[in-house]
């Protein structure tokens, strides 16, 4: 059975974490997961405008698209 060590800690100015546990035997190999408060990882993510993300868009369309779109979309139109 594996054993679990969880401990929470603060990101340092290194962006380092330090774990020392008695549990571990010195010479085991270990398996590490960080999860990240939401937060913590907000702050790490930019924020994009509904603007900026509309402009990397890609749409298909002719380029009188929203003159015609009635007529495109139901086969009538002014």
């Amino acid at each position: 059975m594996a054993l679990a060590v969880r401990q929470q800690m603060v990101v340092d100015q290194n962006h380092t974490i330090h774990l020392q546990s008695s549990e571990l035997r010195p010479g085991s190999k270990v398996e590490v997961i960080v999860l990240v408060e939401n937060e913590a990882r907000q702050a790490l993510e930019k924020p994009v405008s509904f603007l900026d993300g509309a402009q990397k868009l890609s749409i298909d369309a002719p380029p009188d698209f929203s003159a015609t779109f009635e007529k495109n979309l139901y086969g009538h139109g002014n």
